[in-house]
């Protein structure tokens, strides 16, 4: 017999997932051709990953940049929001 405490508690975490539509995380831009963002030590990610807004383009980041991203719950898309700055 499946362990009950065990269950309940994958419900729980996945009922929490579910609440949360998006994670903001963090990108920094390692490549332009072709366009590539580094978002730890072993993920680095390639355009056909990214939602971007009109008007943004390749030539709107440089290396080096860090990005805000927003990752699409339960999915592998990234919206680009933002190059972090500083006040």
């Amino acid at each position: 017999m499946p362990d009950i405490y065990e269950t309940i508690k994958q419900i729980c975490a996945s009922e929490r997932q579910v609440s949360y539509p998006m994670e903001i995380c963090y990108g920094t831009v390692i490549s332009l051709e072709p366009f590539k963002i580094k978002l730890d030590q072993k993920k680095i990610l390639s355009k056909t990953f990214f939602i971007v807004p009109k008007g943004v383009t390749v030539n709107s980041f440089e290396i080096g940049d860090i990005l805000i991203l927003f990752r699409q719950q339960g999915g592998q898309k990234y919206l680009i929001f933002d190059k972090m700055g500083e006040l």
